[in-house]
């Protein structure tokens, strides 16, 4: 094993610690209180605020990101009633169950796409070097 590749190794074993530290959410339900499209070059967002309350009994009120889909936007409406995920230690850090998919597994995706796309090259070029 070579110097690049041990520095390599070490790099995604650094990425998947920083990826395991979590913090604790719990579920509950809140209900919409307005949506608010924003835009930014080609890309569009559905941005609601919603209340609900905590496992305490303290409400909260904050904002969340809706699942959009191109052309269409969002299929919620304001006073709808939508799963969020709540930070136990700060409630008003909250996000909606696509959020929570993507905050949880993005890091693994971007990784094992980078991997991939690295061995392809990898191997491309030490075919070319043998011939």
């Amino acid at each position: 094993m070579n110097f690049r590749n041990i520095i390599l190794v070490i790099f995604v074993l650094f990425a998947l610690n920083l990826s395991a530290q979590e913090n604790k959410y719990l579920e509950t339900k809140a209900v919409i209180k307005s949506i608010e499209t924003k835009r930014s070059g080609k890309t569009s967002k559905d941005i609601a605020t919603v209340s609900f309350v905590t496992q305490k009994g303290d409400s909260i009120e904050t904002v969340v990101e809706l699942l959009r889909v191109p052309f269409l936007g969002s299929f919620k409406n304001v006073n709808d009633e939508i799963t969020i995920n709540y930070n136990v230690e700060n409630p008003a850090l909250a996000e909606t169950n696509t959020g929570s998919f993507i905050s949880k597994y993005g890091m693994y995706i971007l990784i094992f796409l980078g991997i991939v796309l690295s061995l392809r090259t990898y191997i491309k070029a030490r075919k070319k070097s043998y011939k």
